[in-house]
């Protein structure tokens, strides 16, 4: 099913779910703030299933130190979009879209390059160390796609992986641009195990 939270603020501190429950794709989670939108700390906000759903967060000011994740059981992982006009991912933040048969997409900020005109771009892009993003394949299939963008400042210090499958398949694609950058995560991982490595 769908999940559609609109306000002027959104503070999203409990659970928040998409999920498939017994099989089937997930359904889609949509979080938008025109000021401040908030995924606080212990918040849990998921679109699981057999394959991953889509989370769509977007706020004049996005802040994330919950667990947002679109996880796939036995498919790819899902989209998760976290997007504003300046968009933190803070300490104990938690973002997966990591699948079984491959890693889905995470966008933050904008899209690749900051030139996909149905992502809008924020002006300022943060990642705290305590911070992870993963598009990981758990089983056959390749490594997903994570995106941190922003057109003035983004400035990335956490752990980021879009790992190939343990069973087989290629890393992932793993972006960290922005007008200006200060990028110095705590791990970076394309690696793939059986296939070849992805690109940071």
């Amino acid at each position: 099913g769908q999940v559609d939270l609109q306000a002027a603020m959104v503070n999203q501190q409990g659970i928040v779910r998409a999920d498939a429950l017994a099989g089937g794709a997930a359904g889609e989670v949509r979080l938008t703030a025109s000021d401040t939108l908030t995924l606080a700390a212990g918040s849990h906000t998921s679109a699981d299933g057999d394959a991953g759903g889509r989370i769509a967060a977007q706020g004049g000011t996005t802040l994330v130190s919950g667990r947002v994740q679109a996880d796939g059981r036995s498919d790819r992982g899902g989209d998760i979009r976290l997007l504003g006009g300046n968009v933190g991912l803070l300490d104990g933040s938690e973002v997966s879209a990591s699948g079984q048969a491959g890693g889905g997409q995470v966008l933050v900020g904008g899209g690749l390059q900051g030139r996909d005109s149905a992502v809008p771009n924020a002006s300022a892009t943060y990642m705290d160390a305590g911070a992870s993003v993963r598009a990981d394949a758990a089983g056959r299939g390749d490594g997903g796609r994570i995106v941190l963008w922003s057109d003035k400042a983004t400035r990335a210090y956490g752990q980021l992986s879009a790992r190939g499958g343990a069973q087989g398949g290629d890393g992932g694609f793993i972006e960290t641009s922005g007008g200006w950058i200060d990028v110095r995560p705590r791990s970076v991982r394309t690696d793939a195990p059986l296939g070849r490595p992805g690109q940071w």
